[in-house]
């Protein structure tokens, strides 16, 4: 009597494509393979990549969560998609598969084999579905990766945590905005002086009650910490290292630099080396609970860029890393203003200011 063949699916997305490429890796012989650049880039239908041993050109794979991810089956609309867009990796792939989380179905294994024979017909990839059953049992076909996921899954049952941005995501689109002044000189008027106007006036705009501006050119690092296994986070730190995109980090944006009153954490920010280290007061965090770091803020300069964050997070008895990347699109806000000339010579000329901070009264 054969005994039925079985394992837990992966937990989330990411770690499905992992599971595959370390196990198409062994089933491929191939050391090389790798994951198709990263979360958020265009990636023409393509998770992983690699050359199969004694193979010449490039072999794809297609990663796609189904049922407990999304609640979604796998359609064949979803396949035509994909389809088409490998059809622009490059260089050409000699064959695509598809591996899903999916359990195994007879309407769309009849169409991926359709699909195949089509695309060979064309000169194109062949394709070739896995889904959850599928993958399962090439699996236990190569002992390295069966090893390798039931040391995860027994690992992850008892330390495991995400780091991520506070939306959950690990990237994230910003587009802090600055001002570029261009100046006209003009001529001076004179006003004659009305004693019975508003003498508040004479008071300045310190007198007014919106007093407090913020620097919206600043972009805020929001992270967020859970607790994705059973035994308790104890004691917990996070170490952040940013690149050299990043010239400056700050803990506030306000005009006027005010130490918080309520503070969770203890922030320490070694601007030369872009390193952040937080050590929240917090000491315990349980299985799948968050927590949510103090709001920081980093400036880059007024051009498009992207940066990315290095982070580590260590604890008492269990310590993980990884990266997160930030977008970053500025807005620049241009404005034509004018300025009294102070001789005859003065009046018309044009000054172009530059780029500076933008702020806004919060």
């Amino acid at each position: 009597m054969q005994i039925a063949k079985t394992l837990p699916k992966p937990q989330n997305w990411y770690d499905l494509e992992t599971l595959c490429k370390k196990l198409w890796g062994d089933v491929w012989e191939c050391p090389e393979i790798k994951k198709n650049g990263r979360q958020g880039q265009v990636q023409n239908g393509v998770d992983i990549y690699g050359i199969p041993k004694g193979e010449t050109a490039y072999y794809g794979i297609q990663c796609k969560g189904k049922d407990e991810y999304s609640g979604k089956n796998f359609t064949t609309k979803e396949i035509d998609n994909e389809i088409e867009k490998a059809i622009n990796f490059n260089p050409k792939l000699k064959k695509l598969y598809f591996a899903t989380t999916a359990e195994k179905d007879t309407k769309i294994e009849e169409y991926i084999r359709k699909v195949n024979l089509k695309n060979i017909a064309d000169g194109l990839f062949e394709v070739h579905l896995y889904c959850w059953g599928d993958i399962v049992e090439l699996i236990f076909e190569n002992r390295n990766t069966y090893n390798y996921y039931v040391n995860s899954l027994n690992f992850k049952d008892n330390y495991s945590a995400t780091i991520t941005f506070n939306d959950s995501c690990d990237f994230i689109q910003v587009s802090p905005k600055f001002k570029k002044d261009t100046i006209t000189k003009v001529a001076k008027t004179y006003e004659h002086y009305n004693p019975r106007g508003n003498t508040l006036d004479l008071l300045g705009a310190s007198f007014s009650s919106r007093t407090e501006k913020i620097n919206i050119s600043l972009i805020p690092i929001h992270l967020k910490l859970k607790n994705t296994g059973i035994n308790d986070i104890t004691n917990f730190k996070l170490l952040l290292n940013f690149d050299e995109n990043v010239i400056d980090i700050v803990d506030d944006n306000m005009r006027f630099n005010v130490k918080r009153i309520i503070s969770q954490s203890v922030l320490n920010i070694q601007k030369e080396e872009k390193c952040v280290e937080i050590i929240p007061f917090k000491k315990i965090l349980v299985g799948e609970e968050e927590y949510e770091f103090e709001i920081f803020f980093i400036r880059t300069l007024p051009i498009e860029t992207e940066v990315k964050l290095e982070w580590k997070l260590l604890s008492s008895k269990f310590k993980t890393e990884g990266t997160l990347f930030i977008k970053v699109t500025p807005e620049i806000i241009e404005k034509q203003l004018t300025s009294e000339a102070d001789h005859q010579y003065e009046i018309g000329k044009v000054i172009q200011k530059d780029i500076e901070d933008y702020w806004e009264y919060k």
